[in-house]
């Protein structure tokens, strides 16, 4: 049965949102990312996107090429070259497409600075977190090579950073107001987006699991912060 947490105050909620910060991965590429203007480039594109990413699934990443890609994609062989300069290029694409989605993901469910309702805020970006990896977890294969690569150890960390960066951002004013430092919560920030990267990797891997990894990461991060709670007395 999925989890049901009520709020400890409903009345009580700080007026106005937390900004919306821009995408964070820059300069990460080596390559230029080039994004055609007209409907039907655009459309030849997300066809060659579709195609190389369902390859990859297939075939795993080394068995790929572009004259593949371009059959799976009903194309004319070699058009793939006219968007793209090589495979490498397409998967990058794949990897910050995916990225910008999930950072939209993020935004959405920290919109709201944190308050006494902070459990059921929590839970709501861990399950909102969760539900989109599942729904995309086709582009996992993509997203560990290119993670792997020399760009992709650029690119994840400065993600991994900004997370970090929104939860500390959006729990200030309430944590500070319990007395925490702006040092402790930068601590349980980290502690607990390093704690939801690996559960939620796993759910990109095994998605008839979802609800146990939700609960999974609830509870751990839960956890982590009533135990910093605790030791201000201010549960």
């Amino acid at each position: 049965m999925e989890r049901t947490i009520t709020s400890h105050n409903p009345e009580i909620h700080t007026d106005g949102g937390l900004p919306p910060d821009p995408f964070p991965m820059i300069n990460w590429r080596t390559d230029v990312r080039h994004e055609p203007k007209q409907e039907r480039s655009i459309a030849t594109r997300r066809l060659i996107l579709d195609a190389a990413r369902t390859l990859a699934n297939e075939k795993g990443i080394n068995g790929v090429t572009m004259q593949l890609v371009s059959k799976r994609a009903g194309i004319a062989s070699g058009t793939a070259y006219q968007f793209f300069d090589d495979l490498e290029c397409i998967y990058r694409d794949i990897y910050e497409d995916w990225y910008r989605d999930w950072w939209s993901v993020i935004l959405m469910h920290t919109s709201e600075y944190w308050d006494q309702r902070w459990e059921q805020q929590l839970y709501d970006l861990i399950k909102g977190s969760c539900t989109f990896l599942v729904k995309h977890s086709d582009v996992w294969t993509v997203i560990r090579h290119v993670d792997a690569t020399a760009e992709g150890k650029i690119a994840a960390p400065q993600m991994l950073q900004a997370q970090i960066k929104r939860s500390v951002d959006s729990w200030t004013p309430y944590f500070t107001s319990l007395g925490l430092s702006p040092g402790e919560i930068k601590q349980m920030a980290r502690g607990n987006t390093y704690t939801a990267r690996g559960h939620h990797i796993f759910t990109a891997l095994a998605g008839s699991s979802v609800r146990d990894v939700i609960e999974g990461s609830f509870e751990a991060q839960r956890a982590l912060i009533r135990e910093y709670l605790r030791r201000h007395n201010a549960l």
